[in-house]
C-alpha cells in the first residue's frame, strides 16, 4: 500500500493525534495529547493502537510503583495517629486510665485499642498498677518522641499531598510504607505512563499532508433519506488490516478421535449398540463367564451402587444356563465349581465394560451373521494417574458368523488399525477371561520409536456362548481409547484432555490418520 492509500484510510481521531504529535515536536505524552487534541483518553488510546499498528507511531510505556493513601490514612495525616493522641494527653494527665486519656484524646472506641497497641509496639507507655488500679504512663521514650514526628507520620503527610513513585521516596520512608500497608493506611498501586513517537514513516505522511475532514464510516437511513451521502466523505476501509482472531466452537481432539474410529467402523459394516450407564453384576460379569469370586469384581476395580438396590434379570432360562456353566461347565470344560448366586447376579454396578453390551446384543441376536460396535464411556475404581482415569472410553467389537477363524479376526484388526495411520503392527499371544485363543494387537509410534499396545482380542470361550444359544464363532475385541488418544493426539498426561486449555484446543488441527497443531 502507498503512503498515500494509507493517509487515506486514517480516521479523524488518527488524523487528530498525529498533527498533534507534529506540533508537540514529534514526542508526547497521552495526557498532552489528550489535551491537544481534546479528545477523552480512550479515544487517544484507541488512535494510538491503530497508528502504530500501521508503522506511523511508536508507544514508549513505562510502568511505575506508586504509593497512596487510604481514607484512613488520609484522617491521620490530618489529625494525627491514635497512638500520638493519646500519648500528649498521657503526659497531661498520667498517670491515668487508659479511658480517661482516651476521653482527653477524643479517641473513640476501636481507635483506643489501636493506639494502646501501638503505644506498647513504640515502647511509648507502659501500664503500672497503682493504688490496685492499672494505670497508663508515658515512658522516657514517649516524652521524647513529642518533641518531633516519627518517619510513619512524616510519610503520611507525604501522601496526603499527592501519591509519590515509591522508588522517588527516601531510604526512610520506603521502609516505612511497609507498615503503612499492614495498618491498611496506604497502598501501591501500578500506573502506567504512555508516550507517543512520531517514528519515520510518521514524519513522512505529515510532510505529504493530512487534512482533518470529517468521514463518515456508516450508510445510515438519515444520510439516505436527506441524501446528504452525496455529499459526505466515507471512511476507506482497509480490507488488509487484521482482524480480531474468531474462535468458532469446534470438536473436542479426544471427540475427534473417537469420531474416526467410529467411522472407520462404520465404513466395515459395523452396527453400533450403546451400553447402559448402569448395569447388572449378570450382564457385566456372570454372562461373560467371569467367576463370582473374581477380583475384578471388589471394591477396588469396579464401582457399587447402593440405589437401585437391585437390578433386572433375563429370562429364569437363560439365567439358569449361565449358573450351570460357572458350576459344572459346558462344552467340556468344568466351569468354576462353585455354587451360583442369583443375589450377586441382581447387583448393579457401574458399566465397568462395553463387553456387557455387546454380549447383551448376542442373547438377542443368536443367529449370524452379526458385526457390532460400541463406543461409551465405562467406570472404575482406578487410581487417577498420567495414564489413568476413573473414567474412560472404551470400544468393543464382535463378529459372528460361520467358518470364522483367528486368521480373520488379525485380518480385521489389521485393517483398523491401518485405518488409524499406524504402518507397523504385530500380534501376541495373550490371555483374557472369556476368549481363547486370545492376542494383543501393538502399534509402532513414531515419534516415542517404541511399540504400544492399543487392543486386545479374541475368539469367545464356548462357556459364554452355549448359555446364550450361541452355536458359531464369535471374534471379539477392545480398544481401550485413553492409549489410543494418547498415541494419536501425541499426549503424555491423559488428563490434559480435562484441563480444558482453550488455546490447545482452538490451535489443534486434526486430520484422518494424522495429527498436526496449527501455528495460530
Amino acid at each position: 500500500m502507498d503512503l498515500r492509500s494509507l493517509i487515506d484510510g486514517l480516521g479523524i481521531n488518527e488524523r487528530k493525534v498525529l498533527l498533534a504529535l507534529q506540533q508537540l515536536s514529534g514526542e508526547a505524552d497521552i495526557a498532552d495529547i489528550e489535551g491537544q487534541t481534546g479528545l477523552e483518553h480512550v479515544a487517544v488510546m484507541r488512535a494510538a493502537l491503530n497508528l502504530e499498528q500501521r508503522g506511523l507511531v511508536r508507544i514508549k510505556e513505562r510502568r511505575r510503583s506508586m504509593a497512596a493513601i487510604t481514607e484512613e490514612g488520609r484522617m491521620y495525616a490530618k489529625d494525627g495517629l491514635p497512638e500520638r493522641r493519646m500519648l500528649r494527653a498521657l503526659v497531661e494527665l498520667a498517670p491515668c486510665t487508659a479511658e480517661d486519656a482516651a476521653d482527653r484524646a477524643g479517641l473513640p472506641e476501636e481507635q483506643l485499642q489501636i493506639s494502646l497497641g501501638w503505644l506498647s509496639r513504640k515502647g511509648w507507655a507502659v501500664f503500672i498498677k497503682q493504688a490496685g488500679r492499672a494505670m497508663l504512663a508515658p515512658t522516657r521514650a514517649g516524652e521524647e518522641a513529642l518533641k518531633e514526628k516519627r518517619s510513619d507520620e512524616r510519610l503520611l503527610e507525604v501522601l496526603a499531598s499527592g501519591n509519590v513513585a515509591e522508588d522517588e521516596l527516601p531510604e526512610d520512608l520506603r521502609l516505612e510504607l511497609d507498615i503503612l500497608k499492614k495498618r491498611e493506611l496506604a497502598f501501591v498501586k501500578e500506573e502506567v505512563w504512555r508516550r507517543l513517537v512520531l517514528t519515520e514513516l510518521g514524519e513522512r505522511a505529515l510532510a505529504l499532508g493530512i487534512e482533518l475532514v470529517e468521514e463518515v464510516s456508516e450508510l445510515t437511513h438519515e444520510l439516505l433519506a436527506s441524501g446528504r451521502w452525496r455529499e459526505v466523505r466515507f471512511r476507506r476501509y482497509d480490507v488488509t488490516a487484521p482482524g480480531p482472531p474468531v474462535y468458532p466452537g469446534r470438536v473436542h481432539p479426544q471427540q475427534r478421535v473417537i469420531d474416526e474410529l467410529r467411522e472407520i467402523l462404520l465404513e466395515m459394516g459395523f452396527v453400533e449398540v450403546k451400553s447402559n450407564l448402569v448395569e447388572s453384576e449378570f450382564w457385566n460379569f456372570d454372562a461373560l463367564f467371569q467367576a463370582q469370586d473374581h477380583p475384578a469384581r471388589e471394591i477396588h476395580d469396579s464401582l457399587s451402587l447402593s440405589r437401585p438396590e437391585r437390578t433386572k434379570l433375563p429370562s429364569s432360562a437363560l439365567v439358569k444356563r449361565v449358573a450351570a456353566a460357572h458350576e459344572r461347565g459346558v462344552a467340556g470344560s468344568t466351569g468354576w465349581g462353585y455354587k451360583f448366586d442369583i443375589g450377586i447376579s441382581r447387583r448393579p454396578v457401574l458399566c465397568s465394560q462395553t463387553t456387557a453390551a455387546t454380549v447383551r446384543y448376542l442373547a438377542s441376536h443368536p443367529k449370524p451373521p452379526v458385526k457390532v460396535l460400541c463406543i461409551d464411556r465405562v467406570y472404575r475404581h482406578e487410581r487417577i494417574d498420567y495414564k489413568h482415569l476413573a473414567e474412560f472410553y472404551q470400544c468393543e467389537g464382535i463378529v459372528m458368523d460361520r467358518g470364522l477363524t483367528l486368521r480373520d479376526m488379525l485380518g480385521y484388526l489389521k485393517q483398523i488399525m491401518v485405518k488409524l495411520g499406524f504402518k507397523k503392527i504385530r500380534f501376541m499371544p495373550s490371555y483374557f477371561p472369556y476368549t481363547e485363543p486370545s492376542v494383543q494387537a501393538q502399534v509402532y509410534h513414531e515419534e516415542k520409536r517404541e511399540w504400544l499396545e492399543i487392543l486386545g482380542a479374541g475368539i469367545f470361550r464356548p462357556e459364554l456362548l452355549h448359555p446364550l444359544g450361541i452355536r458359531y464363532p464369535v471374534l471379539a475385541w477392545g480398544i481401550g481409547l485413553s492409549r489410543l488418544i494418547m498415541a494419536r493426539l501425541g499426549l503424555e498426561d491423559i488428563r490434559d484432555l480435562f484441563r480444558n486449555d482453550l488455546q490447545w484446543i482452538s490451535s489443534f488441527v486434526y486430520t484422518r490418520g494424522t495429527r498436526k497443531e496449527s501455528s495460530s
